[in-house]
């Protein structure tokens, strides 16, 4: 499609649209009916069409139009450009529509699964008129979708950039090594780095995690362990242990999500401290340490923090 650029003032979006309709009805008679024009339209823009592109798009046999191997991969992208245009249309009339009352809370995959559900339910009690958008991500992405808007408020670990960012933290945890229960370390009261040496590693892959201080040495540069699984999901390594595929290293606060799975959590040495907060950007009207939402926030995790604790004890 190289040349079709230099000829889209003959061509243009109508015909890839006109192209995309008969790809999926089968029929110029389908197409045309389905976008309410003549079918004679349609076969002067699918002409106009496969001029642009050089080539015949469909053959003809007695099931009618066959597209050929090159019209179905030009078919996914113009399929893909135009569910791109109309979500684009989409959020820009919503842009001046009368403004909603709309939350987009971003937070690691895992506790999305029970603890934000739990912060939904206290925020609807607090404002029922509130729309809720969701988004569950990694660290980076949680980071972007703070930076470029994408996100109101969300649920990281430090270390975040304080120009861009206010936080009010909510957790400290220290690491943990996360093992199957017929695992050899599982009765350990303490898993150090020299038990780990010969051990199947499963980790979130270092580009995505927020803390990138090299935990795989922990500062030892004659001792360095070999993950041989790398995630980039937050909390499905301990899907992958559960399964008897290795053993990972975590932290105490994201390892409480993983009840459901029967692991045994044993404390990790020498340990690193995390801190996790509630987030927002810097300078915004909307939210503060004292706004009710970010309260809410903090009153919901520190609650399920010490619900938690106690259960361990």
């Amino acid at each position: 499609m190289n040349n079709f650029s230099e000829r889209n003032g003959k061509t243009g979006i109508r015909s890839a649209e006109i192209f995309r309709e008969i790809i999926r009805t089968g029929s110029t008679r389908r197409a045309a009916r389905e976008l309410g024009i003549t079918q004679s339209g349609v076969s002067q823009h699918l002409k106009l069409f496969e001029e642009a592109v050089g080539e015949k798009l469909f053959a003809r046999d007695r099931r009618g139009l066959v597209p050929t191997t090159r019209a179905i991969e030009i078919y996914n992208r113009v399929d893909r450009y135009f569910d791109t245009l109309t979500r684009l249309e989409r959020e820009i009339t919503d842009s001046f529509r009368t403004q909603r009352n709309t939350l987009t809370i971003a937070a690691p995959h895992i506790l999305s699964l029970r603890l934000v559900p739990k912060i939904v339910l206290a925020l609807y009690k607090l404002d029922p008129s509130l729309e809720f958008h969701l988004r569950a991500q990694r660290y980076d992405q949680i980071t972007q979708s703070m930076l470029t808007g994408e996100a109101d408020i969300g649920i990281s670990r430090l270390p975040l950039d304080d120009r861009f960012f206010e936080w009010q933290i909510v957790a400290k945890s220290k690491s943990v090594c996360l093992l199957h229960p017929n695992h050899r370390l599982a009765e350990k009261e303490i898993v150090t780095m020299d038990d780990l040496l010969n051990e199947r590693l499963i980790v979130l892959e270092r580009e995505y995690a927020s803390n990138k201080q090299g935990f795989l040495t922990f500062g030892r540069g004659d001792f360095s362990l070999r993950p041989k699984i790398y995630m980039d999901t937050i909390g499905f390594d301990a899907s992958y242990v559960s399964h008897g595929l290795g053993v990972a290293l975590d932290n105490s606060f994201i390892a409480q999500q993983y009840q459901i799975l029967n692991l045994k959590i044993v404390p990790f040495q020498p340990a690193m401290t995390y801190e996790y907060v509630v987030f927002w950007h810097r300078g915004s009207d909307r939210f503060s340490r004292q706004s009710a939402i970010v309260e809410t926030f903090v009153e919901v995790l520190k609650h399920e923090q010490s619900f938690r604790d106690e259960r361990a004890r």
